[in-house]
């Protein structure tokens, strides 16, 4: 991992290695027209980022128009070395780190951040499939005098299944409600839920276990609970705790990461082609 800006974008080749790095994260087939699928396109050069007008349905689009980079004036490199730091499996990123790194105001690495978390909590990552290790976690300080949850509390249902060769494969996490939760153990309904959404739909995979209590999580599965302990630990040590409003992003980064991680793939690559999708505004 690059410690310095300066020396990520010596690494990436300057700003238009970014830039085209970007481009095919964007559109890996070639360009294809965001309005009629149309292939071809004129290139408008005339402004900072080149702009594309379909030759079919004359739509501009730009590299960036429809993500969450859309209108940003802040260099694409920026973009990207923010992504290689919250990838990053060794170290996270705070906004006040970020923004001294790459020459911003906090504000903007702050947003900076939000975006690409904001676009990592819309991602949609394939089910739990088969062997499967879930149960009750809490984030927050623990209360180990009570068993019930304070405000600054928040359940999470986590899971993990294991490949062919019984290794930790995919990870997922989900928030309860807290009608789903009962003197600090998840309810019935509260696991048909976290099954709905992050369960395969085959049998073998439904019949899985899950541990509704945080202890009985903890004492059955290790693995599981080495993972999430590890996660929650890296937020509270990068960002000194999150605001329960805004967990569910910072979740959702740990879950990418970790998830893609695991495929062993490039991982600035991957993160950068999620970036690279229609931002959740542009989605609908």
């Amino acid at each position: 991992m690059s410690e310095s800006y300066e020396t990520f974008l010596r690494e990436q080749g300057g700003e238009d290695a970014c830039y085209d790095f970007f481009l095919r994260c964007r559109w890996p087939d070639g360009y294809r027209c965001p309005a009629c699928d149309h292939r071809a396109a004129y290139t408008i050069s005339t402004r900072r980022m080149p702009l594309f007008e379909c030759t079919r349905c004359h739509y501009q689009a730009s590299v960036t128009s429809g993500t969450i980079l859309e209108g940003t004036r802040t260099p694409l490199s920026k973009w990207l070395f923010a992504m290689q730091r919250i990838i990053d499996p060794s170290a996270g990123i705070n906004a006040v780190q970020l923004a001294e790194l790459v020459h911003v105001t906090y504000k903007t690495a702050y947003a900076m951040l939000d975006k690409i978390r904001q676009c990592l909590s819309s991602t949609e990552s394939d089910k739990l499939a088969g062997r499967i290790e879930a149960g009750l976690a809490i984030y927050g300080r623990d209360n180990l005098s009570s068993f019930e949850l304070t405000d600054t509390q928040q359940p999470l249902a986590v899971g993990m299944s294991y490949d062919e060769s019984d290794r930790p494969a995919r990870f997922a996490l989900m928030e309860i409600p807290r009608e789903y939760m009962l003197s600090g153990t998840i309810t019935p309904l509260g696991c048909d839920l976290f099954k709905d959404r992050h369960f395969a739909s085959d049998p073998y995979s439904q019949e899985n276990i899950i541990y509704r209590s945080r202890y009985l999580t903890k004492r059955h599965c290790k693995n599981l609970a080495t993972i999430f302990k590890a996660g929650f630990k890296r937020l509270n040590d990068t960002y000194h705790g999150v605001h329960p409003r805004h967990l569910f992003k910072y979740l959702a980064e740990f879950t990418f990461r970790w998830n893609t991680l695991q495929q062993g793939s490039n991982k600035l690559l991957r993160i950068a082609q999620a970036c690279a999708c229609l931002s959740p505004s542009h989605a609908s």
